[in-house]
């Protein structure tokens, strides 16, 4: 294989990669392509293609021009494994270095031909060094495709360091079988290994844009399941949640408790003190919900507009009515000036704690409506307390009772 013939392949090679890599970014989203990439392949076969035409064209357009553009492909590239690995460079580094290689690759058109390819190979030798440092270095963990192309990138800068050190020594004029075997071996060599790594980086652009992909499906899931004010879980993490435990308290037969609230006169608060600190105030509720509730599976979400919702697995009335009361005593706790309530002068809320065998609960709406209807009889009775299931009247927080009555 002739190095005009190895040329013209790389060429070929180049300018397929560079399409496969548009129909496989083509519609994507930013975060999910793979920046110079396409442009660096599509360099790489510009310049393979104009060196394989020398014989049409000046030697300084193919020689300088050519040279050039297969070189500042290779920075190209560089900077795209630099960010396949987690370590994108700066947009003003990248000009700079894109600056300087092709300020180089013109000088070395006034060198002679032996020293003008000694500057080139070495070039090629730091562009193809560099990223296998950047895949392989030492003390990063990587996977098995990065090593694999970080080798291929290494056995590249290998080639052309010999290939600059055998024009270097004189050695390509060697007459015999060393000179001639030496070039026989090293020219597909440098094709098969090129075509290797190729495919490599394309796998690897791939892993990468799937994994931006689903990094971006999980944050959106996330936030179709996060109320976005509050932070904590919505209405339909929460819908969720209950039909998930009410299957599985109805299989284990254990108790299940609810808790619904909601703030006491909020929307005279919101009147007289403006959305804004209505927005805060929401914000500082549910914080003091979520504190309250300490064990894995309890599961606190905004109900809608100043309700919240309250999950507690494996609990009895007493200790539902004990965990709303920590609610309740907690948002008081706040001291948030509410001149227009007449709970207390602060912000207060109402609870309303329903508890259940879920084996008797037909369907989800069941237990909230159960929950809902002690709600309205806590605000009713006077709000700014908890009324909860199995009680005429709300518990004394003066009784004394210390059972929690939660399951551990």
């Amino acid at each position: 294989m002739d190095t005009r013939t190895v040329i013209l392949l790389l060429s070929l090679g180049s300018f397929v990669f560079c399409l496969l890599l548009v129909v496989f970014q083509h519609g994507k989203e930013a975060r999910e392509r793979i920046p110079y990439l396409a442009s660096a392949k599509f360099l790489q076969g510009l310049g393979s293609l104009i060196m394989y035409l020398r014989d049409l064209a000046p030697d300084f357009g193919t020689v300088a021009t050519g040279n050039a553009l297969v070189l500042l492909g290779c920075v190209q590239e560089y900077w795209a494994v630099l960010y396949l690995v987690g370590r994108p460079a700066s947009g003003r580094r990248h000009v700079l270095v894109m600056a300087l290689v092709a300020a180089a690759c013109l000088a070395t058109y006034g060198l002679a031909p032996p020293g003008r390819a000694g500057v080139l190979f070495c070039l090629h030798t730091l562009f193809y060094l560099l990223p296998a440092w950047s895949l392989m270095r030492p003390g990063v963990a990587a996977s098995l495709l990065r090593r694999f192309l970080g080798v291929s990138y290494l056995l590249l800068g290998l080639l052309f360091l010999t290939h600059f050190l055998l024009l270097s020594l004189g050695l390509e004029k060697v007459s015999g079988w060393f000179g001639p075997a030496v070039y026989a071996v090293m020219q597909p060599s440098i094709y098969c290994i090129m075509l290797i790594g190729g495919v490599s980086l394309l796998l690897l652009a791939k892993e990468k844009s799937d994994h931006a992909l689903e990094a971006s499906n999980r944050k959106l899931a996330a936030l179709n399941r996060t109320d976005s004010l509050t932070g904590i879980a919505n209405r339909r993490h929460f819908d969720e949640a209950l039909a998930r435990e009410i299957a599985r308290h109805a299989r284990s037969g254990d108790e299940l408790s609810l808790i619904l609230l909601d703030i006491d006169h909020f929307k005279a608060f919101n009147d007289l003190y403006g959305h804004v600190a209505g927005d805060d105030c929401l914000r500082r509720v549910s914080g003091v919900l979520s504190r309250s509730v300490g064990r894995a599976g309890d599961f606190v979400a905004r109900y809608g507009g100043e309700e919240f919702v309250c999950i507690l697995p494996m609990t009895d009335s007493r200790g539902a009515y004990d965990v709303a009361e920590q609610m309740r005593r907690g948002v008081a706790a706040l001291g948030i000036p509410h001149a227009a309530s007449d709970a207390g002068g602060c912000v207060t809320i109402s609870c309303g704690a329903a508890t259940c065998a879920c084996t008797d609960v037909a369907k989800a709406s069941d237990i909230v409506s159960r929950a809902d209807t002690l709600l309205y009889q806590a605000k009713a009775a006077g709000r700014n307390r908890t009324w909860a299931e199995r009680c005429q009247r709300a518990w004394d927080e003066a009784s004394g009772h210390a059972a929690a009555g939660r399951s551990a």
